[in-house]
């Protein structure tokens, strides 16, 4: 359920001060660091959101930069609508857990949502819509928003780092609905005739992949993936970048798939990316399993 902040004018005042707060966020994040078990971690990490709830709750919170807090993504639009919080937990087996709230800032009032990581609950992740309550975890570190077939579309960038064997990118969209609701997902990636709701990448734990917009070429640029050799095709776990490029533009229905992006140093020669069979077509991300 969200949390309408107009509704809860003054609330901040019998109670304590955001900065207050923001202390203590910063220890329990220390302590959950140097827990020595995944219990003692979650059990940390319930005060944590707890925290950061209270945080959210006080007035003017929106604008508050929490610049002490360390280890947890903080982004906020350009157009100072949205701002969305993440974190991640380790879990046992090398599994990690995501967390976060989103805010809202519409024509003067606030809303809060809280994230519930249901990644490993969703089917088909590029073609589903979702809810705050059914989010694709992930770490967000980068966002921006533009309009897209009249609606005020945010991509943000973000990194799950999945488990001992493979690692994710994740290209979301959020949405915010008539009522107010955030919603992930929206179909403006065209690929090759498909149009998906978001772009994941699965590659080696090993390896290290760039997603990142590139200013200059206007445009969001990633490393092309590859397996290490054919027969290891849809086994992710054994992708790596092959010092190619692709990347998406931004068009008026959306975000256009670019192949083979030269953004190479020119005295660089001409990589030969290792091609999967030929009834895995390329681009990776079109036939990737969950």
């Amino acid at each position: 359920m969200p949390i309408l902040l107009t509704t809860l004018n003054g609330f901040g005042l019998n109670n304590p001060n955001i900065s207050d707060i923001e202390e203590r966020i910063v220890s329990i994040i220390e302590s959950i660091e140097t827990a020595s078990s995944f219990n003692q971690k979650n059990e940390l990490n319930n005060e944590l959101i707890s925290l950061f709830y209270d945080a959210l709750l006080t007035e003017n919170s929106f604008d508050y930069p929490f610049s002490k807090v360390e280890k947890v993504g903080i982004l906020t639009s350009p157009n100072n609508k949205l701002r969305i919080i993440t974190w991640n937990i380790p879990q046992a087996g090398g599994n990690q857990k995501y967390f976060g709230f989103i805010q809202t800032n519409v024509n003067g009032d606030q809303q809060i949502f809280p994230l519930a990581d249901n990644r490993k609950q969703i089917e088909t992740p590029q073609l589903q819509t979702l809810s705050a309550s059914s989010w694709h975890g992930a770490l967000y570190y980068y966002i921006r928003n533009d309009i897209i077939m009249g609606q005020e579309v945010y991509t943000l960038f973000g990194v799950d780092m999945n488990n001992f064997f493979s690692a994710k990118r994740i290209i979301e969209t959020i949405t915010i609905t008539e009522s107010g609701e955030p919603q992930f997902g929206f179909p403006v990636f065209s690929v090759k005739g498909s149009k998906l709701t978001r772009i994941i990448f699965e590659y080696s734990a090993r390896a290290s992949m760039v997603l990142k917009w590139e200013e200059e070429n206007q445009m969001i640029v990633f490393d092309h993936l590859s397996p290490m050799r054919g027969d290891y095709a849809e086994n992710y776990q054994f992708y790596v970048p092959d010092l190619s490029y692709d990347g998406f533009k931004l068009t008026q229905t959306g975000w256009e798939y670019v192949a083979d992006i030269d953004v190479r140093n020119p005295e660089r020669a001409t990589p030969t990316p290792i091609k999967p069979p030929v009834e895995n077509p390329e681009p990776g991300f079109l036939y990737r399993p969950n």
